[in-house]
């Protein structure tokens, strides 16, 4: 259970910049909340206010304007990983944004509270380093741009003011010729280390690069000197380069043991996944030739639109007057009257602003089946889905779910016939232990309604944050495929 905050819910930037400024450290911006809410259950954020910043339309937009790619502060990975402007111009980082955490984690995440908190274990910002963008930050006084390198100073630390907001980051495509790729380790989910390359490359010569780093230092940096090492040499000597680069990259990078690995291991790969991003870059074809590859299924450009749009027409229900500093009269709402769709079952009432989903429905719904355990995002034993993504019950707040519609593992089975996956589940010894399954069944079934007809590649991908501790992968596996009428 979180401690009790009061909910503000601002429509304009100026609105949330002057509660920022009249509250200080009382006050938290919600953009996406998949940190700051672990954040608060582990009593590491204390506050009195949450911020929430998600009915601003103008943070959710994904703009392209002929050469500049506009990436609002809200749009979520999942959005971003599958957006088509994003894949097509910026193909690194859609990948990169395809490998954040888990499907449940990327969709609440988003890029700005990604950005905004810094976290060196983090994919975004040494993907985005090698396009080079600009981000622009706004408050109540006004904006100013930066660049990416200025507004990441360290860990968990950026150039924001007290009273400002990260509004969008402005990104251009590569310049013609030039090709990119992203290559990371991850463990438990976070991320290692990862690496972006992006170069010009002629008759297997490297004319131009642009290379990252990132988890390994406390920011994600450029290797500036590497690249300098690097313009003119052959695919095959920029792997000597790089090796010859170890002392430069140590002192840059600053490498420390902890639990992802030792620093001489982050080092080594650092070296390695520099070398296989490069070879990676070089047997790619032009990036802005590359529409084929990048081409997203139908089901993909669907799913973007249906987001877009959701942000745009999603009635939002606001009383609230300005005082005259420019804030918000209403001081807070401790308490929310939720609306909302379970298992095709409608639901009014008042529930406490800090009040998870998953409470919501053990307690107030009866809905047992979802499950609490690590509540931290990782095991996935809380998977439901909310208007058909799956997300983790434990830190999704209730008050989110607002005139959406919730499905848990109670609504799969239609009357008394079980779903196809139930079903598999049971011919396939998916469940051993049976307290994943849930989970599983949830985020499995949420795979089916966005990709009916998987590889095994994409079901272990999809599925490597649902954790069984029982090892029933194998039967999982096979469920899926059999649900999909593919053999199992």
């Amino acid at each position: 259970m979180l401690n009790a905050f009061k909910l503000l819910r601002p429509t304009t930037v100026a609105e949330a910049s002057s509660e920022l400024s009249r509250l200080g450290d009382g006050a938290k911006l919600y953009a996406g909340g998949a940190e700051l809410v672990l954040l608060m259950r582990n009593g590491m954020v204390h506050l009195d206010y949450l911020i929430n910043i998600k009915g601003i339309d103008d943070l959710h937009r994904i703009d392209w304007n002929g050469s500049v790619l506009k990436i609002g502060a809200c749009a979520t990975h999942h959005r971003l990983e599958r957006d088509p402007l994003v894949r097509r111009y910026l193909p690194a980082f859609a990948y990169a944004e395809s490998q954040v955490a888990n499907v449940r984690v990327r969709a609440q995440g988003t890029l700005g509270g990604n950005l905004c908190f810094s976290d060196p274990h983090s994919d975004a910002g040494a993907a985005l380093l090698i396009y080079e963008p600009k981000v622009n930050v706004t408050s109540g006084k006004g904006s100013r741009q930066m660049t990416l390198e200025e507004f990441l100073v360290g860990m968990y630390v950026t150039a924001l003011e007290p009273d400002e907001l990260l509004a969008d980051v402005q990104v251009s495509p590569l310049p013609p010729e030039w090709t990119s790729a992203y290559l990371r380790v991850h463990r438990f989910q976070r991320p290692t280390l990862g690496v972006a390359a992006a170069a010009r490359i002629k008759n297997h010569r490297i004319e131009e690069t642009r290379l990252a780093a990132g988890c390994v230092s406390p920011r994600p940096e450029r290797l500036r000197d590497l690249e300098s090492a690097l313009r003119g040499a052959s695919i095959a000597d920029s792997q000597r380069i790089i090796r010859d680069k170890r002392s430069y990259l140590r002192d840059l990078l600053e490498p420390v043991d902890d639990l992802l690995g030792s620093a001489d291991y982050k080092l080594y790969m650092t070296q390695v996944l520099l070398g296989r991003a490069l070879e990676q870059a070089a047997s790619t074809k032009d990036e802005r030739s590359e529409t084929d590859c990048l081409k997203p299924e139908p089901s993909v450009l669907r799913q973007a639109q249906h987001e877009r749009s959701a942000f745009r027409s999603r009635p939002v229900t606001l009383s609230l007057s300005k005082g005259d500093d420019g804030g918000i009269q209403d001081r807070g709402a401790e308490n929310f009257q939720l609306a909302l769709t379970v298992n095709g079952q409608e639901w009014q009432g008042e529930v406490p602003v800090e009040e998870t989903l998953l409470d919501f429905l053990r307690t107030r719904r009866q809905l047992t089946g979802t499950k609490r355990s690590c509540e931290s995002q990782v095991c996935g034993a809380c998977t439901v889905l909310v208007d058909s993504l799956p997300v983790s019950s434990c830190s999704y707040l209730a008050f989110e779910a607002h005139e959406k519609s919730v499905t848990t593992v109670e609504g799969l089975a239609v009357g008394e016939r079980l779903d196809p996956l139930q079903q598999g589940f049971v011919r396939n010894l998916g469940a051993q232990c049976g307290y994943c399954t849930p989970g599983q069944l949830m985020a499995a079934k949420a795979l089916l309604l966005e990709n009916p007809s998987p590889s095994r590649e994409e079901i272990a991908e999809w599925l490597r944050g649902n954790i069984c501790r029982c090892g029933c992968y194998p039967g999982i596996e096979a469920s899926v495929l059999e649900a999909s009428g593919q053999k199992g």
